[in-house]
């Protein structure tokens, strides 16, 4: 029998956004294995950031910025004291996220 992996696989955070009439799904994940976070759009790949220890300091927040249908939204990455949060904005506006 196969060895199974008990690996703890990060839950993504999630946003549904409309961008002219279409609604789109937005996921933002890190992968602390490989160092990297992800940003997803309708489950295709559209961002890769650095997501590793020390690579964004408590007090500078970074952001990355992707593009769906000519609107720019952003991703705020925000390190605390167990990982990472992250905040989605659509010209400077925190958007909710989804339950």
């Amino acid at each position: 029998m196969p060895e199974r992996s008990t690996r703890k696989v990060a839950k993504p955070k999630t946003w549904t956004v409309t961008v002219n009439g279409k609604t789109h799904k937005v996921e933002v994940r890190r992968k602390p294995w490989l160092a990297i976070g992800e940003v997803k759009v309708d489950g295709n790949m559209v961002a890769y950031f650095a997501a590793k220890a020390m690579s964004i300091t408590i007090f500078n927040y970074r952001q990355q910025p992707f593009e769906i249908d000519g609107t720019w939204f952003s991703v705020v990455i925000k390190p605390n004291f167990l990982g990472y949060n992250f905040d989605l904005t659509r010209d400077g506006e925190v958007l909710p996220p989804d339950e």
